[in-house]
């Protein structure tokens, strides 16, 4: 039995096409990336999104532009000037995730060419998912930590060390995600491995 199944010429071309969306997304990552470097690079007046909690605030939102009081659980604030570990996290945060996304990328490229050609039961095509796991794993640890770091430090920097900070942002999406890329490799691998042994049979 062969190792190859061969894709439909439809199903090839979308295949073809998800590798053109992987550049285009890549090209879009650096350029976000330089972007937000390029906000940071000075140290002073950087913006940063900052997770609060039960913050009321009064928002223009009644008639003619009366204060309405509203629940806040982000904000934007901007940091006069930036040192120590603050500084390292913000220039940390946006480089560490551009890389982890570059990598995932380039993984999921290969990956679509693997099956564009037809090969999907195979050790690589397993291997190239399980790497995806880790990828998004490596991306959510380190993004995280990054991201809690400056946001503490920014909190403690515009209000000189009184409010007490100290939020970790928790998202489980980028678990469900490791966990549907897991279950795909260990999906293949058993499926090249039942292949190899029906090829014994012939």
């Amino acid at each position: 039995m062969s190792d190859t199944i061969v894709p439909t010429p439809s199903d090839r071309a979308a295949l073809y096409l998800s590798i053109g969306v992987a550049a285009i997304g890549a090209v879009a990552t650096i350029a976000t990336t330089i972007a937000r470097l390029v906000e940071v690079a000075p140290g002073k007046d950087v913006p940063v999104t900052v997770q609060l909690e039960e913050q009321t605030v009064g928002l223009p939102l009644g008639p003619n532009g009366a204060l309405v009081d509203a629940s806040v659980d982000t904000a934007t604030i901007v940091v006069p000037h930036a040192e120590g570990a603050t500084l390292f996290a913000l220039w940390a945060q946006p480089i560490w995730l551009c890389l982890c996304v570059l990598a995932g990328l380039a993984l999921a490229a290969m990956f679509f060419l693997r099956v564009a050609r037809g090969q999907i039961f195979t050790k690589r095509a397993s291997r190239l998912a399980l790497y995806g796991a880790l990828v998004v794993g490596a991306a959510w640890l380190g993004s995280g930590i990054f991201t809690a770091m400056a946001m503490n430090g920014a909190l403690a920097t515009v209000s000189d060390g009184t409010w007490d900070s100290g939020f970790i942002v928790v998202s489980f999406t980028p678990f469900l995600a490791i966990l549907l890329l897991g279950g795909l490799g260990g999906a293949l691998d058993i499926g090249e491995r039942l292949q190899r042994d029906n090829e014994g049979l012939v």
